[in-house]
């Protein structure tokens, strides 16, 4: 009983209704990696996943990769194994999936730290997307380090020489970072494993 299924071969010897299986060489492709930088999981759970480098590698895996059934995987969740905690953050906040993965190793994976923390600012807080977020990231003013000790900096380039010298020791750092937080100004996160504080967060 076939279950209504045509096993029927074609004149190429392929399965009806799948594509071409692939060549033992796209086999071993598949299956030879036991590590890398990122996984691709099938959501066919029959299927076994693969890891991959870059855009190119995922590409021929996904292409070649079947079920033991011998039907095409086309469906992966998308995981990052072996990346910076910076690349993790990121991949992890833009929910990189397969239609952003290309744009990810194209214009997002080799951005510098402080452009990668501008990007996960404007997704995680403000919730950009993907596009809206790469087109601000020029807008966003990072200072590393605390609200508190970002509030401190400025307010003595700003404040500090007009502060007579006996009475400095009286200001009150923690009350002005605190109004710079509740004006919106400053907002602080953490990316990476660093803190860092925008200060612009009212002008992105």
């Amino acid at each position: 009983m076939n279950n209504g299924i045509d096993n029927t071969a074609n004149t190429n010897g392929n399965n009806a209704g799948f594509p071409p299986a692939p060549s033992e060489a796209s086999k071993e492709q598949v299956s030879n990696r036991t590590s890398g930088d990122y996984f691709a999981q099938p959501y066919n759970t029959s299927a076994t996943g693969f890891y991959f480098d870059d855009f190119e590698e995922y590409t021929v895996k996904a292409q070649a990769l079947r079920d033991p059934f011998g039907a095409p995987v086309e469906e992966f969740e998308l995981q990052a194994i072996d990346l910076t905690d910076e690349q993790s953050a990121l991949f992890d906040a833009l929910k990189i999936d397969q239609s952003t993965l290309e744009r990810w190793f194209d214009e997002v994976a080799d951005l510098d730290d402080r452009d990668m923390a501008a990007v996960f600012f404007l997704v995680s807080n403000n919730g950009l997307s993907l596009d809206d977020a790469m087109d601000k990231k020029d807008d966003v003013t990072l200072y590393e380090g605390s609200l508190l000790d970002a509030a401190t900096d400025l307010f003595d380039e700003i404040y500090l020489n007009d502060v007579p010298q006996a009475v400095r020791g009286y200001i009150d750092y923690q009350s002005f970072a605190t109004d710079c937080q509740c004006n919106g100004d400053f907002v602080e996160f953490d990316f990476g494993g660093t803190t860092y504080t925008c200060t612009s967060a009212n002008n992105c």
